[in-house]
Order: C-alpha cells, then structure tokens, then sequence
C-alpha cells in the first residue's frame, strides 16, 4: 500500500506539472482550449479532494454563459473560485471589483492558478491591504497547494484519485510530448538566448572512450550511460523550431559554460578567459587538471533547479540533458572534438 500511494502521488505530482508546461505553450500562441478544459477537470478533482465541497462550473449556471470573475462556486459553503494564468496585479484588481457586482459578492473568493500563482512584492501586498483590507496572500492558490492537500489524503483516497482523473491524462503525454515540453520550458525561462546559429557541430564519439579521457567515475559514468538511450527522442528535435540549438545555448553556453569560468578563474587570470568559447573553456579546464565530475555535478544540480519533473519515467531528465550534450563533445573533452 505505502508503494502504491507513492506511485500514484509521483504521477499525480508529475502530470500536473507536465500539464502546467502544456498550458504555458498554449498560452504563448494564444489558445485557450486547455484553460476551459482545465476548469472542469479541476473541478472534478477539487470535489474529489475536499470533500466538505461541491463545486460546480459557475459559467453553466449563467443566463450568459459566462460568469463575470469566477469560474466554479460551491453555492453551500459560499465559496468561489476563479481559474486563471493570468498574474498581473491588473487581474485580480479587476476580479475583486468584479465579484462584487454578482451575487456571490459576500462568498470567499479563492484564486486558482493554472501556472504559478502571482508572488506579489511588499508595496503591493499593502496595496490589497490599504484598498481592500484583505491579505492578497491568502487568496492565491497553485498547483503546490493542491499537492499538498492531497498528500494529506489517506492512501487508498489518493490511490483512487490518481485513477480516477490522472493516468488517462498522463498517458496522453508520450516520451516525445513530455521531453519537448520540459525543454521549450526550460528555453522559456531563460530571458535571453544567444544562439551560434555557425556552430554546427554535433558529431558523437565513442562513449567509454570519452568517460575514460574525462576521467569519469562510476557513478556519473552509469547515469550517462543510462541516460543515452533516451539520444533518439532528442535526435528528432533537430528539426523543431530550433529548439535542440536553442536548448544547446542556454544549457551549454550558458550554465555549463558560467561554470567553467567560475572553476577556472580559481586557477587563471580572468585576461586569458575573456572572449573564449565552452569547447576551449574546456581545452584549459584539462590543462589546468579540473575534476570534470565536479563540473558535471554542479551542472546537473544547475538543470535541476529549473526543472521540477526530476524523475521522468525511472530517468532524471538532467541526466538525460548531460549525456545527451555529453556524448556530443559539448560537456567534457575528446581529442577529436
């Protein structure tokens, strides 16, 4: 039972993050199909968690079909609800004032966020405090809370849960969906990337070769060689958007180069590091004897922060980035690259 609770809390915890990234793309081309969609199933699954509530779809019991601030309401326990991935401060300024035009103005109000709920700054926390008497804190709502709650669910309850509303979801998600997500999330989040769109170079080397020069031990060693297995999914991003350059610029020179400056200049001046690219980075990190195991843990404990699905069906996606790049000559060095 306490491995089948475990089981079943990953993939919910998983699906729901996987999903928060199929939203985030949907927003960047404007379409909103999953947002309605999500309304309804986080309904379902709202009922489902809290027990002492029946929420309904508060658009359905509109004359217009479209209810003005809030999406779902438990008309019993006077609470309502809005469904959002709007942040702004603008938002829910606009759903207080609206709210209290309707007749649920005197319910609790909860806003549920379908990517991460707003993390407001001290002026304008007291803003909501000074104009509306409210901590604006206590309104918002994510993912996180939600986990939270269920984890405090007993074991058959999220057992049942899981089955109920989130393998059939997972499912839809395959290795390709799931991958191609995680990383145009990650390019996302980096404000900025500058691509070498001339640097084309993405021949492989032999592996075991290439662990032996780096001087790889055992543990890194199992976890790329794991992890190579999962090299044709990435082969077929080549041709999407650009995003396996994309991903190289913002994984390989950005972070992994970032930190060879910061081990080299514990051993040279930074004069001889300026204007020099990740490959003869890494050229001096030899010379100068860098343990690249170090470099390769702190590059893995730098994706992982930014990536919350860290084990992805029995593999750690930043594993899977490392071995992927490293095999391509991009992390640690081969006498031909």
């Amino acid at each position: 039972m306490i491995q089948e609770k475990k089981s079943a809390f990953d993939n919910i915890s998983r699906t729901l993050a996987i999903t928060r990234y199929d939203i985030e793309q949907h927003q960047l081309v404007n379409d909103q199909s999953l947002n309605i969609h999500g309304e309804n199933w986080f309904r379902d699954i709202f009922n489902f968690v809290y027990t002492n509530n029946f929420f309904v779809n508060a658009n359905i019991e509109t004359k217009t079909g479209n209810a003005p601030a809030i999406d779902l309401i438990d008309k019993d326990k006077e609470l309502a609800y809005q469904i959002t991935t709007t942040r702004k401060k603008e938002k829910i300024e606009n759903t207080l004032l609206k709210i209290k035009n309707t007749e649920y103005k005197n319910y609790t109000l909860k806003i549920f966020f379908l990517l991460d709920k707003s993390k407001f700054n001290k002026n304008t926390r007291q803003y909501f405090k000074d104009t509306y008497n409210i901590n604006i804190e206590d309104y918002l709502l994510d993912y996180t809370d939600l986990l939270k709650d269920i984890e405090n669910l007993e074991a058959d309850k999220i057992i049942e849960l899981n089955k109920r509303f989130f393998v059939k979801s997972a499912e839809k998600y395959t290795d390709n969906i799931t991958l191609s997500l995680i990383f145009k999330h990650l390019i996302k989040e980096k404000s900025s990337v500058i691509v070498d769109y001339m640097d084309d170079d993405f021949g492989t080397v032999d592996t075991n070769a290439k662990l032996n020069i780096n001087k790889i031990n055992e543990k890194i060693s199992a976890e790329i060689k794991r992890s190579l297995d999962y090299r044709v999914i990435l082969d077929d991003f080549c041709n999407v958007d650009n995003l396996l350059t994309d991903l190289k610029s913002y994984i390989i020179d950005d972070i992994y180069k970032n930190i060879l400056l910061e081990k080299l200049k514990q051993k040279v001046s930074e004069r001889e590091l300026v204007d020099k690219n990740t490959s003869e980075l890494q050229d001096i990190a030899i010379y100068y004897k860098i343990d690249f195991n170090k470099l390769i843990s702190q590059l893995h404990r730098k994706i992982e922060k930014n990536i919350e699905i860290i084990d992805y069906n029995s593999m750690n996606i930043s594993w899977i980035i490392i071995a992927y790049f490293f095999e391509l000559c991009d992390v640690g060095v081969d006498k031909i690259c």
